[in-house]
Parts: C-alpha cells; sequence; structure tokens
C-alpha cells in the first residue's frame, strides 16, 4: 500500500519546485530576516505547501462527524493513492539545525494503526539554508516514518516521537534503503519503544514519589518557619 511510488516524486517534486521560486517572495524575506527564523517559517511554510498541494493533488482534510475539519488531525493534508488517503505532515526548518524535533503524537499515531485507518505516516520537509541571504537554499524530504523507525527516539512524559536529524539525514541522503519490514513489524517496534519508555516513565514517577514522600516526613517532623537563608535574589 501507501503513496505509490510515481507520486511519491510528484510531491517532492512540487514542493521543491515551489520553494525554489519563493524564497525570494518578500513575505519568506520578512521571515528570514527576523529573530528565531526556524520557528517562524514553520507555519508559514506548513500553510503554503499544503495549499500548494491541495490545489495539485487529489487530496481531502480529515472531519470531524459534524462535517468540520479536524483540527488536530494526524496530516495536514491527506493525499489519495492506492485506494486510500495517506496523512501527509509537513514541517520545516533550518538545515544547520540538526537535533530532535518533535514529529507525532505516539499515541495517536499507534491508536490510527490499531484502528486500521492507516499504513503510512508521511513527512514531508523542508529544510532552508539561509546563511547567504542573497542565495537562499533548501532541500525537500518526503518519507514514511514507518519505514525510517531506526532514526526515532520517543519520549513517554511528553508522549511525542521525535526524529534523531542527524543520523536520519545522513543514512537518507547516502542512498542507502532502510530494511524492508512487514505493517505487522513496524507497528510492533513501535509499540515495543512505547512500551519501553512508559515502563521508564512509572518507575522514574515512583522513585519521586518516594522521595516526595520522604520530603512531606521531614516537613511534618519540623516546626514550621520560613528559612531563604541558601536562596538567591539579585536587585
Amino acid at each position: 500500500m501507501t503513496i505509490e511510488t510515481k507520486l511519491q516524486e510528484n510531491v517532492r517534486h512540487l514542493a521543491d519546485s515551489h520553494w525554489k521560486r519563493h524564497v525570494r517572495d518578500r513575505s519568506f524575506s520578512e521571515i528570514v530576516e527576523g529573530k528565531e527564523p526556524g520557528h517562524r517559517m514553520a507555519d508559514y511554510v506548513d500553510d503554503k505547501t499544503t495549499a500548494l498541494l491541495k490545489v495539485e493533488l487529489d487530496t481531502r482534510y480529515e472531519g470531524n462527524v459534524n462535517g468540520s475539519v479536524k483540527k488536530r488531525s494526524m496530516g495536514d493534508i491527506w493525499v489519495y493513492s492506492t485506494g486510500i488517503y495517506n496523512p501527509i505532515n509537513v514541517k520545516s526548518g533550518l538545515q544547520d539545525m540538526r537535533g530532535q524535533p518533535n514529529v507525532v503524537s505516539m499515541q495517536k499515531l499507534l491508536n490510527y494503526l490499531f484502528r486500521r485507518w492507516i499504513d503510512s505516516y508521511y513527512l514531508l520537509v523542508v529544510k532552508f539554508d539561509i546563511s547567504e541571504r542573497s542565495d537562499i537554499t533548501h532541500r525537500t524530504y518526503f518519507f514514511d516514518l514507518l519505514d525510517w523507525t531506526d532514526f526515532i527516539t520517543y519520549d513517554a512524559g511528553p508522549g511525542q516521537i521525535m526524529l534523531k536529524e542527524q543520523n536520519f539525514y545522513d543514512a537518507y541522503e547516502s542512498g542507502s534503503p532502510p530494511p524492508c519490514r512487514s505493517i505487522q513489524e513496524k507497528v510492533g517496534q513501535l509499540f515495543s519503544l512505547f512500551e519501553q519508555q512508559v515502563e521508564a516513565l512509572f518507575q522514574n514517577r515512583r522513585k519521586r514519589l518516594r522521595r516526595q514522600r520522604k520530603q512531606l516526613g521531614r516537613f511534618d517532623d519540623a516546626p514550621f518557619r520560613v528559612d531563604q537563608s541558601s536562596m538567591h535574589f539579585v536587585p
């Protein structure tokens, strides 16, 4: 299943061509020249790219039962291919920023997979190089996150899957294809990571609870008096 190869190439080409033409638009230049351009361009690139795909391809937005557009959908846009609508999440950033950005809620992704609503989760990422303001360049990446689960991490606290960008982009740009796995193997790998990190979170919370209980005991044993001797204040 997933998105047909030819359509994947078309999605990448549409986004790539659009941003080659529009990186010098005044509206984009104003974002680049401002503070924290990476954060400021996120919504701008998301909106423009999503609108482009909406016009050029057979797409839908995920809706609520009352017919309204679902605000916190799995995908910014859903593209039709192989008989189903496939979620695409648009992301942007700066090429020299290689961290671990949030990409999707683990709980939500697993729920959609368990319900058999999806068999893929695509990221369309546009990375800009703005080191030379007169010659802004970019790279476009389009991939199914379920194919690249070796390059994700998960924090059960906020509940977000994060992409290990440095390792991922090195592997992606090397041209080496990811391991071919069945949908059952992909979901199993996701759940294993989810289970491992939830158990670690439980252990951490239990340790915190024991520590707080000890502090409560010491608090109850002594008369209460405010003591700021270990604090620091500045004018």
